[in-house]
């Protein structure tokens, strides 16, 4: 009865600790470490659908693969491109208060898309968001300077997951949650490729994929983000309705400031929990009403 709920909020805390992980790794390419994950995952996941003996849904039509494709190459080739980047300038605490945004974007989406009506909730929730958000890019003048171009970075990533979700939500609502999963980081994997060939960055991407001491920080950053908590995300999606998945998903913000504090001895200035505080009420508002 819970299980899409129960999956929502496992993935909250699983991404959290997955932000924390990769941000460990150090200042490499964005892309190429996208591409590390999403093939290494591909390979995790493939060996789960072997031993529970799943199999590629090739009978699926030619709109639900375009819809599950494309969803791929928005959300993951390019959102979490972005996000990465982004990540890699201003740290896990700011980036947790940028991931706000998804919530409100799925809602505004679904009434756009879906048609679904216009609530109390979308009217004050938004402008709570974009003031959180305003909140934790603020800083004193003589104060040390927030990258807000890491803070573009980070919002993108996180419009771009938000819209490709909603591509592919009907395609997910009819498809086995572990093949769905596979195909879009399949899908996500090989479109990194010739992008990556075209930047003249394929040598060095590739080269992550020699065993290297590195793969002792990238490894398990794979196996619990995009392995554990994208079957997680996409199965609270799956399980439960839109709205009550992306409000439990939205509690990521808190765990990663949590962790960020606690674990990472990242310092988090006050204003960032005020902002944060702000931006998650935001969600809360939209979701909720």
């Amino acid at each position: 009865m819970w299980l899409g709920e129960i999956m929502a909020l496992g993935c909250a805390l699983t991404w959290a600790i997955a932000v924390l992980l990769f941000r460990d790794i150090g200042p490499i390419d964005a892309r190429g470490l996208n591409l590390f994950k999403n093939a290494a995952a591909v390979v995790l996941l493939a060996i789960t659908m072997l031993v529970m003996g799943r199999h590629i849904d090739w009978n699926r039509s030619a709109l639900d693969w375009l819809l599950l494709s494309g969803s791929a190459v928005l959300g993951i080739t390019i959102g979490d491109s972005l996000f990465f980047a982004g990540l890699q300038r201003i740290g896990a605490n700011l980036a947790a208060i940028t991931d706000c945004v998804y919530a409100p974007i799925v809602v505004g989406l679904s009434v756009l898309v879906l048609h679904e009506p216009v609530t109390h909730g979308l009217l004050l929730g938004a402008p709570l968001v974009a003031l959180g958000l305003v909140v934790v890019t603020w800083h004193k003048p003589g104060g040390v300077p927030i990258d807000r171009l890491g803070v573009a970075y980070a919002i993108g990533g996180v419009l771009a997951t938000a819209v490709g979700i909603v591509m592919a939500k009907p395609v997910l609502e009819k498809s086995d949650l572990i093949e769905a999963t596979t195909v879009r980081l399949a899908v996500a994997a090989v479109t990194l490729i010739p992008i990556q060939a075209l930047t003249g960055r394929l040598r060095a991407s590739l080269a992550l994929f020699k065993p290297q001491p590195l793969w002792r920080k990238m490894l398990p950053a794979v196996v619990v983000g995009p392995y554990i908590s994208m079957l997680l995300w996409l199965g609270g999606l799956k399980y439960a309705p839109v709205s009550r998945a992306a409000l439990l998903n939205q509690m990521a913000t808190v765990f990663l400031l949590l962790l960020s504090r606690f674990v990472g001895g990242e310092t988090v200035p006050k204003r960032r929990w005020v902002g944060a505080m702000l931006a998650l009420s935001g969600a809360l508002c939209v979701l909720v009403g």
